[in-house]
């Protein structure tokens, strides 16, 4: 039997990720089933197993693409000689940008879902912490790790909470976002970095910024 190509099995893959995700958007996570996400995919029950084991899989994978975006992205930033604090304020404006995107709301309230998902299927919060924690948790670490040893950032304080404290405002603000799209992103991303830049408290009435 010839030897099927890796083009091919990211291909298949992808067949069944973007009839999933059909289905979810039609129906919602608990709604579908792997028999409807066949007949989307116009594919057998045998063949999707052979890719995804299970539906909590394929969950987890059709928000993984988006969260790799985001690692790319931060990749990226940080590739150009920007300083750690540069290249945070990079990827927050790029993170406000894509909630305020009418295109990426899909993506987004799937996300939302996945993260409920996540609280009750064990195979889903594995795949997601894998991407959320193991590979942005790491890239914002390192952003702080960076930032310490430049002086920018309180070497006594831990990178990885610095990190993980940043994503959890970060996916606050996504949440309140979906429930109410009316709220100014400018404006909580503004509030976002001065907690992060240190100047959002003033001291005796004193802007401490303009000291």
């Amino acid at each position: 039997m010839p030897k099927v190509s890796d083009a091919h099995i990211e291909a298949r893959r992808q067949q069944i990720l973007e009839a999933a995700q059909a289905c979810f958007a039609r129906q919602g996570f608990h709604q579908t089933s792997i028999q409807d996400i066949c007949r989307e995919a116009k594919l057998s029950p045998g063949a999707v197993y052979k890719y995804f084991p299970s539906k909590g899989h394929i969950i987890a994978a059709s928000c993984l693409g988006c969260q790799e975006g985001i690692a790319d992205f931060i990749s990226g930033v940080m590739s150009q000689g920007s300083t750690p604090l540069e290249a945070l304020d990079s990827i927050l404006e790029h993170g406000l940008a894509m909630l305020e995107g009418e295109e990426h709301r899909e993506p987004t309230m799937m996300n939302i879902q996945v993260w409920s998902e996540a609280v009750r299927s064990a195979e889903v919060r594995k795949a997601l912490m894998e991407v959320t924690f193991n590979t942005l948790g790491k890239a914002f670490t390192e952003i702080f790790r960076q930032a310490q040893e430049r002086g920018e950032v309180d070497a006594h304080l831990d990178p990885e909470a610095l990190g993980i404290t940043v994503m959890g405002m970060f996916h606050g603000l996504v949440l309140h976002r979906t429930l109410d799209p009316q709220i100014d992103t400018a404006a909580c991303g503004k509030a976002m970095r001065a907690l992060y830049q240190g100047t959002v408290r003033t001291e005796s009435g004193v802007d401490i910024t303009a000291i």
